[in-house]
């Protein structure tokens, strides 16, 4: 494949940490730079383009560019910016607990926290640098990253050393793979670029390509309280799954725009976010009634905040608390 179609692929799959961001035209420090040199402090650092989001206990962790960790310790109306030891683009950050947490990025960097999010570590740079796009841990010790151009790795000893991990096979093994995410019963799962899902029963050891129906790149998954499986893609698709994943079901949204993050909250409901400003509610397996924010900002997280009925978005104008539907 030419370098310049792969660059391509890369700014369309991509879209979480770049075009989402709107920095695409920024010229790029060297990686070398960007992961030995610490985040800038920055008077506004919640106001900076924002990636991911996670909850460490009572507390809200989100990365984003310049290395940026913010967390808050209210529900996400008041935010601190953490010591981040890279300046590199973060994309992803997963917590097990109330201590333990990962976050990656461009660059291969993948850090890593004991204190709730407080401070950081880098704990490796993978080799050849790759894109990192997603991590996800199911304890201390074992997890998952995966990133752009089929790249996927495991670890057992908590993110300090890393096992490359086959996914794709064939034309299939250079597909980007956007987002690893588990079900309650363990499965694990990938949503990748070009409607490519991938499904894992043996964590992570062996992988199954599974049958979407769809062309578009999927960006992201997460479990229903049902137990239904839901990815969100391009083109305003969300496809549900009853059985694990066979068989895929298009659920209607009313929107083209690219759907980035998903969650389920406490009272049963859905909320699905995207580019444009794009928010989708819902019941569980009901319909989706689709808002656009006024700012029309770019959405690539969604998270339940600590306190009731709260929830917190992070995008391209950093990190804000959703203001509930009427």
């Amino acid at each position: 494949m030419k370098r310049s179609n792969r660059f391509a692929r890369a700014l369309v799959a991509l879209g979480l940490a770049i075009s989402t961001l709107a920095c695409a035209a920024a010229p790029a420090a060297p990686e070398s730079i960007t992961t030995t040199v610490p985040a800038m402090k920055a008077r506004l650092a919640a106001k900076v383009p924002l990636t991911g989001i996670a909850r460490a206990g009572n507390a809200l962790v989100a990365v984003g560019d310049y290395g940026m960790v913010v967390r808050s310790t209210d529900g996400g109306n008041t935010w601190q910016q953490a010591e981040g030891p890279v300046s590199a683009l973060l994309t992803a950050v997963h917590f097990v607990d109330e201590r333990h947490g990962w976050a990656v990025g461009h660059g291969g960097v993948i850090l890593g926290s004991d204190d709730g999010g407080a401070s950081w570590k880098l704990l490796d740079v993978l080799d050849e640098r790759p894109v990192l796009l997603s991590v996800h841990f199911l304890d201390a010790k074992r997890g998952y990253v995966t990133g752009a151009y089929g790249v996927a790795f495991r670890t057992a000893d908590g993110g300090r050393s890393w096992t490359p991990m086959a996914v794709g096979s064939g034309q299939d093994a250079d597909f980007h793979l956007n987002h690893l995410f588990s079900v309650r019963d363990g499965t694990l799962f990938i949503a990748g670029e070009s409607g490519l899902a991938f499904r894992s029963t043996d964590r992570g050891a062996s992988w199954t390509k599974l049958d979407t129906g769809v062309s578009g790149s999927l960006w992201s998954g997460f479990e229903l309280g049902g137990g239904e499986v839901v990815l969100l893609g391009m083109s305003g698709k969300v496809i549900t799954s009853r059985d694990g994943g066979d068989t895929w079901q298009a659920r209607d949204t009313g929107t083209e725009q690219s759907l980035t993050a998903g969650i389920t909250t406490t009272d049963g409901g859905v909320i699905v976010v995207g580019a444009g400003g794009v928010v989708l509610r819902g019941k569980d397996s009901g319909p989706l009634q689709l808002e656009i924010r006024p700012d029309r900002q770019n959405l690539a997280a969604v998270m339940a905040a600590p306190d009731s009925g709260g929830v917190v978005v992070a995008g391209q104008l950093g990190v804000e608390r959703l203001v509930p539907a009427r």
